[in-house]
């Protein structure tokens, strides 16, 4: 409600004129005869005693004005208190976020300077500290003497926004302060306690505490107290200025110093303050020590003045009593009263003696005299009134030179800026208060915020959560274990939860149980079945823990529950995909290692037979490449039924991966192998209807005998793949029956094989050149280098062995690299001695061109040994260029285009697409020798080779024919156009030295 004043009832100009009409009558009175008589009345009996009074009373304000300052500060400690007490709202804060404690409390000790701290603790050993340090910074300590005994953990947060915590070990129990000890023996909740002056425990400074207790919605009990450094008081009392010598001091009732006065000029501030606490007469101040010797005198009175002697001059003394709680306080005021005697008492004097003389001339100054006095007080009238309007702008007037009116001046402007500052402060205090009761809003709202977002986590869902009671009864549950029960709330909450337990499981869970409710345990943790209402059995984990009382007893336990049947399905599915192919569901590897183990026990026990089939499809390959994988497997699930119809009951059929099977069969002998394997073979071979595609594969089995063949699975397998391969070589859709001669045989590729992995390293390869011979002008064109390898141990070993071993086993792929890079370098070498360049021409087996850096590898060799490119032919036999067509294009498109020629060796032998011979990107085909060998007496042979070099010749291609041997294959070969020849009729394979010489005899004409 806006504030009203009252109207003035006269106008300017009326008071204007009583006012002057007023002063002038007197005057004039005063001057007719009663001038001396009144001058020294006023002397003897106003003025003295009136200067006594003034200064008494302007003394007693200064007094009670400090009374009032040192007093303020410590009513807002506790009214903070209360305020703390209804932000609580009886929770705790939480010690894992300082934030929340400093939310609460760090506006209060930013706007109060003199409440250096904040502190707090619980009845269980909980702690909170809130410290303001220097520079603006702050510093937290969380205690929590149960869980981290003599640790706290401390955060400094700095003014620039950094913040450094670490922990910090103390002997500190916050139930062991003073200020929590005072609160708990208060005798209700709301007292407040203030402590007699201690020292603190964090900043070592004396000072006191005003705390209370509240209690927590746990039942907890909580202090919280506001710290009050002495030292700060002091710098209130230090510098209260009482008159120009005036000192004040706050002393207890057995007079220790609790805030000091002013110190003497000799000491230094630090100094100074480190005589907080001590006895008053430590100070040494003898103006002090005579004001305690008459106060005590006087009885110790409270609110009135005394007045003493001390050093030479009149002192007053101004001693008001302050309680904190039972503590009683003495705030002393002492000054000379000469720093309050009003200054005109000397000019009343003077005037006194002075009125004789101006008497006579006193009438005629009346008048001017009385309109001076009257301008400053209507002046004064009128600020009055715009003060009373709360208009605190200050305005110029010229000051009176009379002194009363000038102290009404002066005090008029001291109550105008008291004002103006009270104005200030009250607004002040006003915004701050708009801010804490905005933080309290905003906690409020977080808290609100903060239930509501844990009732949603408890009915989201996630996971079951109970609480039940000491027998057993559900009190509260969430929807998750309501669905997965199949009861209500309402059903579930009538019932026990060994209601719902299964039987097989509730005795393990009870006994649990009933020790917890003995004390022995404070939780268990157990997998579980629940039976729901429906009868539907649901593994589940349980999780419990109980909550008890002050008397150790339990007031509820809580539990969580998770639904295990997804996982126990899960595991299932894992242990089946471990054990289990997943395509055909037949036994894995893994599964047949475990079953093969038994069956070769028993058999080794009983003396008995087993047999091993190793079995594989024949050309699956070409099922999955051109009907797609889809296909295949469909074929594959059929195979797989088909196999377990022919087989007992008692055989293992295992699929190991891809098209190969492995089957077990106990107690099987050679003859009952052989008579099983047929009926495999006959049922494998019947037509297969798949997605719309009639299709007819046939298998090759391998077959191994234990004991004979071998005494674990490892070697029965080995072997059984090695008679599988045989039976493969036979014509496939065959078995075959494991023989030493098929060890002997496979003992020889894997030291073929092992013997080829150093065969580069040890310098054992060597190439062998053959002359390539145009036909038109018998000169040599090119040479083709062929490998050959000499083992120290092994020998001479053809290549018709080694080479398929190679590729086998992958060897060929360094060993290929070897073979380019030493023809090139030959050539090269040739070129230097002055041979005429040749066209060196090098075999590429299937993996070599397969290779996916093969172009890039070629290029690299030509580069590093200096060799045109032009110089270098790449030979692909037949089937490799067609085995994928499409990347044998993309190959050979960029060995063309970086130079390398290409050819098709072995032509005739393979089948070919005309439609692709012409996309590769070659330029001569070679002649297979088996369609040369015969073309002078075999008709066939001379039509199939005259075919090749006309197709070629249509195509743009040039043609060379391997295997000359006589004139007439020459004869047939040069009339049917053939382009080159290369053969022993020239000339054998020959190492690079002796090529080189026979390079020479025919540069020669030596032949």
């Amino acid at each position: 409600m806006p504030i009203t004043y009252a109207q003035p009832m006269l106008s300017d100009s009326e008071r204007t004129f009583s006012l002057h009409r007023v002063i002038f009558t007197r005057v004039a009175l005063l001057v007719s005869g009663t001038t001396l008589l009144a001058a020294a009345l006023f002397v003897l009996f106003a003025a003295i005693p009136v200067a006594k009074r003034i200064a008494a009373a302007q003394f007693n304000d200064a007094a009670s004005r400090t009374d009032a300052a040192l007093s303020s500060l410590f009513a807002p400690a506790e009214d903070l208190l209360r305020i703390g007490r209804r932000w609580l709202d009886g929770r705790a804060p939480d010690l894992a976020s300082p934030h929340a404690f400093n939310r609460l409390f760090q506006p209060t000790l930013e706007t109060m300077e003199h409440v250096t701290s904040v502190v707090a603790g619980t009845s269980t050993g909980q702690g909170w500290l809130l410290l303001q340090l220097p520079d603006r910074a702050w510093r937290n300590r969380m205690t929590d003497i149960p869980r981290w005994g003599a640790r706290h953990w401390m955060i400094d947060r700095h003014a620039d926004g950094r913040s450094v915590d670490y922990w910090n070990e103390r002997d500190y129990d916050p139930r062991q302060r003073p200020w929590y000890q005072g609160a708990m023996q208060s005798p209700n909740d709301n007292a407040l306690h203030w402590t007699a002056p201690y020292i603190f425990f964090t900043t070592g400074d004396p000072g006191i505490s005003v705390s209370t207790r509240l209690k927590l919605k746990d039942g907890r009990d909580f202090v919280l107290a506001f710290d009050l450094k002495l030292r700060d008081l002091s710098q209130h009392t230090m510098y209260s200025p009482v008159g120009k010598h005036g000192l004040v001091t706050v002393i207890t009732d057995d007079e220790r110093v609790l805030a000091l006065p002013a110190p003497p000029a000799e000491r230094g501030e630090a100094d100074w303050l480190r005589l907080v606490l001590k006895a008053a007469k430590d100070l040494a101040l003898p103006p002090l020590n005579d004001a305690l010797a008459a106060w005590r005198l006087a009885g110790k009175p409270s609110g009135q003045i005394t007045s003493f002697e001390s050093q030479d001059s009149r002192w007053l003394l101004s001693a008001h009593q302050h309680s904190l709680g039972k503590q009683l306080l003495w705030i002393l005021t002492l000054a000379p009263e000469s720093d309050f005697s009003p200054a005109w008492l000397k000019l009343v004097l003077v005037l006194g003696g002075a009125s004789l003389a101006v008497l006579a001339i006193a009438i005629l100054i009346t008048h001017a005299l009385a309109q001076r006095l009257a301008r400053p007080l209507e002046n004064l009238a009128r600020d009055s009134e715009r003060i009373g309007q709360l208009d605190f702008e200050p305005v110029q007037h010229a000051r009176s030179r009379i002194v009363e009116i000038r102290q009404l001046q002066g005090s008029q402007e001291t109550m105008r800026r008291t004002l103006q500052r009270n104005q200030a402060t009250l607004s002040e205090q006003a915004a701050s208060l708009r801010d804490q009761v905005s933080a309290l809003q905003r906690a409020q709202a977080d808290l609100r915020e903060s239930e509501q977002r844990l009732r949603a986590f408890y009915d989201l869902g996630l996971v079951g959560v109970a609480i039940t009671s000491p027998d057993k009864r559900w009190i509260q549950t969430n929807t998750y274990i309501c669905r997965l029960l199949e009861y209500s709330e309402l059903d579930l909450h009538r019932m026990s939860w060994a209601q719902v337990t299964h039987p097989d499981d509730l005795a393990a869970d009870i006994a649990q149980f009933n020790a917890l409710l003995a004390g022995e345990i404070n939780g268990y943790e157990m997998e579980k079945r629940f039976v729901s209402k429906s009868g539907r059995v649901i593994p589940s984990r349980l999780v419990v823990r109980c909550v008890r009382k002050a008397d150790a007893s339990v007031d509820f336990i809580a539990a969580m529950i998770d639904d295990l049947t997804e996982r126990k399905r899960a595991e299932e599915r894992i242990h089946y995909l471990a054990n289990f192919d997943a395509l055909t569901g037949l036994p894995n590897r893994s599964q047949l290692d475990e079953r093969m183990s038994y069956s070769l026990n028993v058999a080794r026990r009983n003396q008995q037979t087993i047999a091993l089939m190793f079995l594989d499809l024949d050309h699956f390959k070409d099922i999955n490449d051109t009907l797609g994988h889809s296909v295949g497997d469909a074929l594959l699930v059929e195979l797989a039924r088909r196999l377990r119809l022919v087989l007992r009951d008692t055989d293992i059929v295992s699929r190991l991966g891809g098209d190969e099977f492995i089957l077990s069969m106990h107690g099987a002998d050679e003859r009952g192998a052989s008579q099983v394997a047929a009926k495999l073979l006959e049922a494998i071979a019947e037509p297969y209807r798949i997605e719309g595609y009639d299709l007819n594969v046939t298998a090759s089995i391998g077959i191994a005998l234990y004991p004979h063949d071998g005494g674990d699975l490892e070697t029965l397998s080995r072997n059984a793949d090695a008679a599988m391969y045989r039976a493969k070589q036979a014509g496939r859709h065959a078995y075959r029956f494991f023989t030493a001669e098929m060890q002997a045989c496979s003992a020889r590729h894997l030291q073929l094989i092992s013997a080829l992995r150093h065969s580069v390293v040890l310098n054992q390869l060597e190439l062998h050149y053959q002359p390539q011979i145009s036909v038109r002008g018998g000169a040599v064109i090119g040479a083709e280098a062929l490998l050959r390898w000499t083992h120290p141990e092994l020998g001479a070993v053809s290549p018709a062995e080694f080479i398929p071993a190679a590729e086998d086993s992958g060897v060929i792929v360094p060993i290929g690299e070897w073979v380019i890079r030493a023809a090139v370098r030959q050539a090269k070498q040739w070129v230097a001695r002055g041979i005429e360049p040749l066209v060196i021409a090098v075999n590429l087996s299937a993996v070599q061109f397969r290779h996916p850096d093969l172009p890039d590898l070629v290029a690299r060799i030509l580069d590093e040994e200096g060799l045109p490119a032009g110089h270098l032919e790449l030979e692909l036999t037949e089937g490799v260029a067609m085995h994928d067509p499409q990347g044998a294009i993309a190959v050979m498109n960029k060995l063309h285009a970086s130079g390398v020629r290409m050819s098709i060796d072995d032509f005739g032998t393979g089948y070919s697409s005309l439609g692709y011979l012409k996309k590769f990107k070659v330029y001569k085909i070679k002649i297979d020798r088996s369609f040369v060998r015969d073309i002078s007496t075999d008709a066939e042979d001379k039509a199939i080779v005259s075919a090749i070099i006309h197709m070629a010749q249509s195509l743009g291609l040039k043609t060379i024919a391997e295997g000359v041997e006589s004139d007439g294959q020459l004869a047939f070969l040069r009339e049917e156009g053939c382009d080159e020849v290369q053969g022993y009729y020239y000339s054998k394979p020959l190492p690079s030295e002796q090529f080189e010489a026979f390079m020479t005899a025919r540069s020669t004409g030596d032949e």
